[in-house]
């Protein structure tokens, strides 16, 4: 009878503790770390956030991998605030704005990014600008050499913590190119013959420059980087080989389009925005068009699903970036700023257009300075933006997951329910 009683006892535990009732608990802080490393790779960076509250030994593993130091958030950086100490910053996929400090970029106009870096200018005058990179999340700081004030973009191959990563500074009227890489003291400048060209882009180890008419000159990043090595001390180097696609023209029937060159996992896109060309629409966008450079067909071919990507377009950072790996439930949808038409412009340049609207009593209430556009519900020709007409447009930077997780998550406690709605 006592033996059946205990065979009664340990048969209730054990249903227990299948059951999940039991007073011992699973220690899965305790898994051995590589089976942990397993799980935290394969987890998307709104869980990663999720996973790094639970405990420092998780915590520990977390800050170890790859994803954790490489990923991050889109942010926007409000512009008109060079003469803050705090600076406003905004997500968008969760609705959210901070006040950020910025002290290492006081006085200087925010001209682009790549990932968590900003292109800082200040405006010397005479033409001359100081251009600089900041990390504000790491305060590492690189000074370029000053630049001309000519040039209407920089992009980046890479980013500037790396060796060999070149810094091009864009300008379309003249089709010039300034190259910088690190170590050198001065720009290196390459002019091409031929259309003006419109936007750039680094993807896949090259350098694409779109020109008016469609067509693309590609630059070998390697060639770019052993040219500038031969003499540093060169302004201008020539042996920089060039190949130029004549691509089949797109069908474009207005003149009021800015193009956007995208790097979308190693595909370049071309994003076509149409404003309309209304005599009083300033800054109404009404529709966007998606291309693929297809080279082996010399063509720009139509895309209408961009499957689990969402893009971000902005004048000098544009960036496409995966939805299931961020971990949000949205996708196949473009975030823009209010860029304006004209793509040459900066923002030192625009100062007289500021309260342009409230001098000719225009309202300006309404209008924004971002919005998203669904690629599978708004290509229906109803679509209307109405961007800021004072109001530069802001700058898409991307916020490290780490510092975000440990900085922003913890305090609100609401980024992982705003992302799963």
């Amino acid at each position: 009878m006592l033996k059946c009683k205990r065979r009664n006892q340990r048969q209730r535990k054990k249903r227990k503790l299948k059951d999940g009732k039991g007073n011992s608990p699973m220690d899965w802080a305790g898994l051995p770390r590589d089976i942990l490393v397993m799980i935290f790779e394969k987890l998307s960076l709104v869980d990663c956030m999720s996973v790094d509250s639970v405990c420092k030994q998780w915590s520990n593993i977390l800050a170890e991998l790859p994803n954790w130091k490489r990923g991050g958030f889109p942010w926007l950086l409000m512009s008109g605030q060079k003469d803050r100490e705090m600076r406003t910053c905004a997500s968008v996929l969760d609705n959210q704005s901070w006040e950020m400090e910025l002290l290492e970029a006081y006085g200087a106009y925010v001209w682009g990014s790549f990932q968590d870096w900003l292109i800082l200018v200040k405006d010397l005058g005479c033409y001359s600008l100081e251009v600089s990179l900041l990390n504000p999340f790491s305060t590492k700081r690189i000074n370029l050499p000053s630049l001309w004030n000519f040039y209407h973009k920089m992009a980046l191959s890479g980013s500037p913590a790396e060796e060999n990563t070149i810094c091009a500074a864009i300008h379309s009227q003249n089709r010039e190119i300034a190259f910088w890489i690190q170590g050198s003291k001065v720009w290196h400048k390459y002019r091409l013959e031929g259309t003006p060209f419109e936007d750039a882009v680094f993807c896949s180890g090259s350098l694409f420059l779109l020109c008016n008419d469609g067509n693309i000159f590609q630059f070998d990043a390697t060639c770019i980087v052993s040219s500038i090595r031969e003499d540093e001390n060169a302004t201008s180097i020539s042996e920089i080989k060039a190949q130029f696609h004549e691509v089949r023209s797109l069908e474009i029937d207005s003149q009021h389009v800015l193009k956007y060159l995208v790097d979308s996992s190693g595909e370049v896109l071309l994003v076509c925005r149409y404003f309309s060309d209304k005599p009083d629409a300033i800054r109404e966008t009404i529709n966007f068009e998606i291309y693929s450079l297809d080279l082996g067909q010399m063509s720009w071919e139509k895309v209408d699903y961009l499957d689990d990507r969402i893009l971000f377009l902005g004048k000098c950072c544009s960036r496409s970036l995966s939805s299931s790996e961020l971990g949000i439930g949205i996708s196949n949808r473009i975030y823009f700023s209010n860029d304006d038409v004209a793509p040459w412009w900066n923002e030192w340049d625009s100062n007289h257009l500021k309260g342009l609207s409230s001098f000719f009593g225009l309202d300006n209430s309404s209008r924004k300075d971002w919005e998203t556009f669904h690629i599978d519900r708004d290509m229906n020709g109803n679509f209307c933006f109405r961007g800021n007409r004072d109001n530069w447009a802001p700058t898409w930077f991307t916020a490290p997951l780490w510092w975000y997780s440990k900085n922003i998550a913890r305090q609100t406690n609401r980024y992982r329910y705003r992302y799963r709605h």
